[in-house]
This record gives C-alpha cells, structure tokens and sequence, in this order.
C-alpha cells in the first residue's frame, strides 16, 4: 500500500499536465481571432496593417515614427504596431502609441517596462478616466504614469497614459485584460484581439499640471478619430468640464524643456 501511495501522486501529476497540454493544444488550433477594438488600415494586398491614427489632432500636426528593428523583430510577426509623433506650433511633443497583437498574446506586456527599458523612474501610478465627447459620450479607463528621467545633469518628468482594447472591451488593468481573455478563450474558442494604446510626453518639473492637462485635451479629441466607443462602456450623461476645455486654456505654453529630451 504504501509503495503504490507513493507513485499515485507523481502519476496524477503527470496525467494533469498531460490533459492540460492536450486542452492547449486544442484551443490553440481551433481558436478564433477576435475583432480589433481600434480602426486599423491595409497598406498593402499581403496583409500588413497599420493603426489608423490621424495625421492631425486639433493644432498639432504629426510625422509617423520608424518602429526600430530591434522592437519589430523581438514581437511576433503578426503584431501591428503604430507611433506617431504630434507637434503643436509651440514646440510642445507627445508620441501616440499602439500595438495590436494576432494570434500571439505576447505581442503585449505589462506598459511599466517600455519606461523603465527607455531609463525612465516611476514616481506615480494613478487609475483615471478621460471624458470621450463623441455621439455617445462615454469614461475611458485610463492608467497615468508619473515618472522621471536624469539627462545631462537636469531632472524631467515624463507622464505616460495608457490603455487596453478590443472588440467591446476596454481597461487600464493589465491584470484584468488578461483574465478577460483567458475567460474568452475558454468559454467561447475566441482569441480576443487586443491593442494596447499609450501616450508619452516630457517636460520640465515645473510644467507638470500643464503638460497633463495638455495630454488629456489632446486625447479626448483624437481617441473618437480611432477608436469607437467599447461596448462595455455606457454612454455618459451630465455636464462635467472637459480635459478640452481645461487644455485649450494652456496651449499658450511652451515646454522647453521637450527640445533637450526625446520621446
């Protein structure tokens, strides 16, 4: 009896991890790919897609940025990848992000390493939403990162906003847009196609509260332009001040401080 205990448990084991790998494997190839939660573009007739942002928000005209090849050949090859970098005439900068992953879940990771991979210090981690004012306005869960950056003997503040999406689907949780797609996956054979979408800017220490406040402004006016409203999120009423009209009220300012640091 006890020999027989003693191999029950590492047979079990064994059984468990094979079914496992067996379910797996089932899924993998008979899974169906989700639809994306942002609008994308065919560039050209072999498939290769691009995010659809626009080439100008408000005053700020844009020029779209080269992915490095070290980003694109580490990614799986069916990720969609869009930068682009917008400009107001004041000189002052943000980068627009996204990435969008296929049939590769590891096409995403946890936003916390594109800072800390670019030398950048997190200070600040803060859950908000942004007031969308569409035909159905609507809060977008968003995740604000406060950080920091040494260049050249002087301190700069980077804030980074961020967000998940797909089909009817939107968080700021890294953690909950995993389980939302495990449970997808399990429950009904779809893979859901997310992209995650974030927006970078640095300035001076000083200009903290304008920078935010010119990234929200910034956003809530080019989020409709590529991104229809998540199922999941209601339409919203009642009159509240918008990131707008708080932004508009400081686009006068100029961040030096942009032109010593790159995004």
């Amino acid at each position: 009896m006890m020999k027989s205990n003693r191999w029950l448990l590492p047979m079990v084991t064994v059984g468990l991890i094979v079914l496992a790998a067996g379910f797996l494997s089932y899924w993998k190839n008979n899974q169906r790919l989700g639809k994306p939660g942002v609008q994308i573009i065919e560039l050209d007739d072999k498939g290769k897609l691009a995010m659809a942002f626009p080439e100008t928000v408000l005053a700020y005209g844009s020029e779209e940025v080269v992915v490095p090849d070290v980003v694109v050949n580490t990614l799986p090859s069916d990720t969609t990848i869009g930068m682009r970098l917008y400009r107001g005439g004041d000189g002052f900068e943000m980068q627009l992000t996204g990435v969008m992953m296929g049939t590769d879940r590891t096409s995403i990771h946890q936003p916390q390493f594109c800072l800390i991979g670019a030398g950048f210090n997190i200070k600040e981690t803060v859950l908000d939403t942004i007031k969308i004012e569409s035909e159905e306005s609507y809060e977008l869960p968003v995740m604000i990162l406060k950080s920091e950056k040494e260049l050249l003997g002087r301190m700069y503040t980077g804030y980074y906003i961020y967000w998940f999406v797909a089909d009817g689907l939107a968080t700021a949780k890294h953690g909950e847009r995993m389980w939302w797609m495990a449970k997808g996956l399990f429950t009904t054979g779809e893979l859901q196609r997310w992209a995650y979408i974030s927006c970078l800017a640095v300035c001076d220490p000083r200009n903290e509260e304008v920078t935010l406040s010119r990234m929200k402004s910034f956003l809530v006016n080019a989020i409709p332009r590529f991104q229809p409203r998540p199922a999941m999120l209601v339409p919203s009423s009642g009159d509240k001040e918008t990131a707008s009209s708080i932004g508009s009220a400081n686009d006068h300012h100029l961040l030096d401080s942009q032109k010593d640091v790159g995004l």
